[in-house]
């Protein structure tokens, strides 16, 4: 594959101005609840990461200059990727607080708490495999249990979000 190309601080400034560009930092600034500023950074990395990674610096200017719909709908596609990522990561780690919550107090410091959330998961978990998942992410944390489990980021993801609505469902199995 190619290395990208770097456009110019001049294409960059440019982009920077462009309604379409203000509009979407100011969306993603009012949705991530952050700074505009930091939201304008985000945007312009996304987009010169991903979205306009394979444009010229012509190319770029020219869709500017002609206001092109196809790099309005980038920047603005650039944005809907930044969102999902965060959105997606804050659904796992409350996901994953969820699950902890259903087992122990939210105090989660000892040794033993873990296990007795383990214990408690356990007993309405009848699958010695899905005993171990859980078992494991308290333990261990997701980047070993991926390993462990030969799982990919997505498939983790799956399974905390399906352990979480298990254990939310059969509560009332762990609290007798």
């Amino acid at each position: 594959m190619a290395t990208s190309k770097l456009l110019s601080e001049k294409t960059i400034k440019d982009i920077l101005v462009t309604p379409t560009f203000s509009k979407q930092a100011e969306i993603l600034s009012w949705h991530l609840k952050e700074p505009l500023q930091n939201a304008s950074q985000d945007l312009i990395v996304e987009l010169l990461d991903h979205r306009l990674k394979n444009w010229t610096d012509e190319e770029t200017e020219d869709a500017i200059i002609r206001e092109l719909p196809t790099l309005q709908w980038r920047i603005a596609f650039a944005r809907k990727d930044i969102e999902r990522r965060t959105w997606h990561s804050e659904k796992v780690e409350s996901d994953k607080a969820n699950m902890l919550a259903l087992a122990i107090p939210p105090d989660i410091h000892s040794e033993q708490e873990i296990e007795e959330a383990v214990e408690r998961a356990n007993s309405i978990l009848h699958n010695r495999q899905s005993r171990d998942w859980v078992k494991s992410v308290l333990t261990r944390g997701k980047a070993e249990t991926m390993v462990l489990f030969g799982q990919t980021n997505r498939q983790f993801q799956a399974k905390l979000h399906k352990m979480t609505l298990y254990l939310t469902t059969h509560r009332k199995e762990i609290d007798n």
